[in-house]
């Protein structure tokens, strides 16, 4: 277990280190986007590519499948079964990308220049964007088979080394976009494919290289994709809701308002992506190390990393989560020129959201590697299908986007207690003791960690003093509160051992 422990704090760390360089990167080009482009022709990107983006829906339910095969046939240590898996994924996802390039090219293209709110002068620009899209959307969607090997592998110290490339390119990006006369929407969108085009070249080719199942086949083995598209046919219904969900509220947002809105909605999505990345470096760095527990019969193990890696994550997205939500607007100030309407709104919401969906997430990933797809399919996702019903409601009832926002934690909460019952039937996991010492509790610390830096805040007057004061004060509460009442005996120990043998290995 500590050993299991200690490498998915080692991948993690390869993960942390990519995401922070990311992090400072991503709010100063977004600072610079946005005033180059402007809040308009910013939202008209954000609700495009996004749109382009909800046609990819079965890619995700396929990418769950590929990585879960991947992760279980290694185990096995069967190269030609892994050959099989690697090759039969590939070819799945190639006929999926074609498919959805028709679908985006007639269906897609005819909602984009009827139904869409988008200024008439900016069509024209707005149509470039999409075929931008159409093309990245296929690349990535044939690029999932080579990401899954390369998490599979547990080979995340490539996305420490990509850093420096998204990096460079993205600095690049900027002094193009801000020199090169032209549309700038047009070239920014242009950009974005070459630098995702060169990145998906870099890793395919580290793929080929230092897998041998990743080398180019195109043979189909029948029986293993009759059980991927078995487990993938159920995921389905999740996946197709979830983005169908999340793009939806955008177009919905864009019908009954504008493409401001979806400005304010693009920069909320910005700024807890950027924050829940962190916690995503434990998901993904823990999720193999799941399935190969599982896989191996261990059930100890794989309880104990579910209720690890859940208090792990909480008590780091609560680190970053409770500062950012204390000084949002004044960091908005700092940070943007224009503040579009509702930004400040939309984030502190979706960092709700984030700390709920979180404090379950590995339940999710848990009935996903078990192989209880099926009911996770038909109970836990298809509760998201009430979520547009009710926006449109209450959108056509003339509440603002903020009421949108709030009811996108409906489904989560109703989503969470289906988890607890799913895993708790089938794998006889103790779900009352994870609901309240993991869920309810790191709720409660966190709430907790609030308290003094909100009543220091409202003692003093907006600025730079009252910011750094208060996220100092936030972080050191969270920091004490977490460690003292969160994490378990267990973490502590692991934490402290590892800090020290760190510390004696550089004094010698």
């Amino acid at each position: 277990m500590e050993e299991s422990n200690k490498l998915i704090i080692k991948n993690t760390l390869y993960l942390y280190l990519r995401q922070f360089i990311i992090m400072i990167l991503s709010f100063f080009t977004t600072r610079i986007v946005l005033e180059k482009l402007g809040v308009s022709d910013y939202g008209v990107n954000n609700i495009v590519a996004g749109f382009v983006s909800m046609f990819t829906m079965l890619n995700g339910v396929l990418q769950t499948g590929t990585r879960r095969f991947l992760s279980l046939n290694l185990g096995k240590g069967d190269k030609k079964l892994l050959n099989d898996t690697f090759s039969t994924a590939f070819v799945v996802h190639t006929i999926m990308a074609i498919t959805v390039i028709l679908l985006l090219e007639s269906i897609g293209l005819w909602f984009l220049n009827n139904k869409l709110n988008i200024e008439t002068n900016r069509m024209v620009a707005a149509n470039w964007v999409f075929q931008f899209s159409v093309i990245n959307v296929f690349l990535n969607i044939t690029q999932t088979p080579f990401v899954a090997a390369i998490t599979s592998h547990e080979h995340f110290n490539i996305y420490a080394f990509m850093s420096i490339y998204d990096t460079i390119a993205k600095i690049l990006v900027l002094f193009i976009l801000v020199y090169l006369p032209g549309d700038k929407l047009i070239i920014y969108s242009a950009l974005q494919l070459i630098v995702s085009c060169i990145s998906i070249i870099i890793y395919r080719t580290y793929c080929i290289k230092k897998f041998e199942e990743c080398k180019l086949s195109l043979h189909v083995n029948k029986p293993l994709l009759l059980q991927m598209s078995k487990f993938s046919g159920w995921s389905a219904i999740g996946n197709i809701l979830i983005v169908g969900n999340s793009q939806g509220l955008s177009i919905l947002l864009n019908i009954f308002f504008n493409t401001a809105v979806n400005a304010a909605r693009g920069l909320a999505n910005t700024v807890t992506f950027t924050i829940t990345q962190f916690v995503n470096g434990f998901i993904i760095a823990g999720e193999p190390q799941l399935v190969k527990s599982y896989g191996a019969g261990d059930k100890e193990k794989f309880i104990s990393l579910i209720f690890n890696i859940t208090q792990y994550t909480l008590f780091l997205i609560a680190i970053i989560a409770v500062p950012v939500f204390m000084e949002i607007d004044f960091v908005l100030k700092i940070w943007l020129n224009e503040v579009p309407e509702y930004t400040s709104q939309f984030i502190k919401i979706t960092i709700l959201s984030s700390l709920l969906m979180n404090s379950y997430i590995m339940l999710d990933k848990a009935i996903t590697a078990s192989g209880h797809i099926k009911q996770l399919a038909l109970i836990a996702n298809t509760i998201p299908i009430i979520q547009l019903p009710l926006i449109y409601l209450a959108l056509k009832l003339g509440y603002s986007p903020i009421m949108a926002y709030w009811i996108t934690l409906i489904p989560q909460l109703l989503g969470m207690f289906s988890d607890l019952w799913i895993i708790k039937k089938y794998e006889k996991f103790p779900s009352e003791r994870f609901f309240m010492n993991i869920i309810v509790k790191n709720l409660i610390l966190i709430g907790m960690a609030c308290i003094i830096p909100y009543y220091i805040q409202h003692l003093m007057e907006p600025g730079l003093i009252r910011f750094l004061i208060v996220c100092t004060i936030s972080v050191v509460c969270t920091l004490c509160i977490m460690w003292f009442f969160a994490l378990n005996k267990e973490v502590r120990k692991m934490v402290i051992n590892k800090f020290f043998s760190k510390f004696h290995k550089k004094s010698n």
